[in-house]
């Protein structure tokens, strides 16, 4: 065996595999994490502002209440109510665009 087989031997065993799982699944990872903050960053706003449209008509939406003979209690439940149904529109259209 000559020493150039030899060193192609010795360098044969130490070689890298063609493929490393770890190193794809935490580049895998990393990916996924930045596109669930961009999803959620891109959400933010249009929760906000459906949260500021809710505050801004809570006078109205307190008097609609009180002439359908809702408790004061039932208003605020109410809107926490729309803006959880906003939120889960928001993401359910996030997930479907995807």
């Amino acid at each position: 065996m000559t020493p150039e087989q030899k060193l192609q031997t010795l360098f044969a065993e130490d070689a890298a595999p063609a493929r490393d799982r770890v190193f794809e699944a935490m580049v895998a990872e990393r990916i996924a994490r930045r596109r669930a903050i961009a999803t959620v960053a891109s959400s933010a706003p249009l929760a906000i502002a459906g949260g500021a449209l809710l505050w801004v008509l809570h006078p109205v939406l307190s008097q609609a209440g009180e002439a359908v003979v809702l408790s004061s209690t039932a208003t605020p439940v109410l809107m926490a109510a729309g803006l959880a149904v906003l939120c889960a529109l928001t993401v359910v259209r996030q997930v479907l665009r995807t």
